[in-house]
C-alpha cells in the first residue's frame, strides 16, 4: 500500500466517523461540548488544561464549552484537592443520562462493525485503532 493509499483510506475513515455521528448529533449541545463531555466520561474528572490537551483544542475554546455545559446542568466543578487554584470538571447526572441517550449511534455502529468483523479482526481492529490514537496524539 502507497503512502497515499493509507492516507485516502484514513481520510474516507475519518469522513464516514464524522458522517456517522451527525446523523445521531445531539441537538442541546454544539460537537465540542459533545467531545467534552465524552473525555469526561472515557477519562473521568478532568481540569479544563487537561481537557484543552487531551482534546487538542485552546483552554479559551474549553472554557467557553464548560460555561455552556454548566447551564444545562450536565457538568459541575469542585476546587481541586492538589491545587485549590484549579477547578477540576465531572459530568452531573444530567450529563450522563444525555450522554446515554446520544451514545445510541455509536452503539449501533459498534454493532454493525462487531458483526462483520471475526474475533481475530477484532481484536487486530482494537490494536491497529489504539496505535493510530497514539500515533495521533503522541504530540500533542
Amino acid at each position: 500500500m502507497s503512502f497515499k493509499e493509507l492516507e485516502n483510506t484514513l481520510s474516507l475513515l475519518q469522513c464516514t466517523l464524522v458522517a456517522q455521528r451527525t446523523i445521531y448529533s445531539p441537538e442541546k449541545v454544539t460537537w465540542a461540548q459533545y467531545d467534552v463531555m465524552e473525555m469526561l466520561r472515557l477519562q473521568g474528572d478532568l481540569t479544563p488544561s487537561d481537557l484543552s490537551q487531551k482534546l487538542g483544542i485552546s483552554r479559551q475554546n474549553v472554557s467557553k464549552s464548560l460555561r455552556a455545559l454548566k447551564k444545562h446542568l450536565f457538568v459541575s466543578q469542585y476546587q481541586s484537592e492538589m491545587d485549590k487554584r484549579e477547578l477540576v470538571t465531572q459530568l452531573t447526572p444530567e450529563g450522563e443520562e444525555f450522554l446515554s441517550h446520544a451514545a445510541i449511534g455509536r452503539t449501533r455502529n459498534a454493532e454493525k462493525v462487531f458483526a462483520s468483523l471475526d474475533e481475530n479482526e477484532q481484536r487486530q481492529f482494537r490494536i491497529l485503532s489504539q496505535k493510530v490514537i497514539d500515533a495521533l496524539t503522541r504530540d500533542q
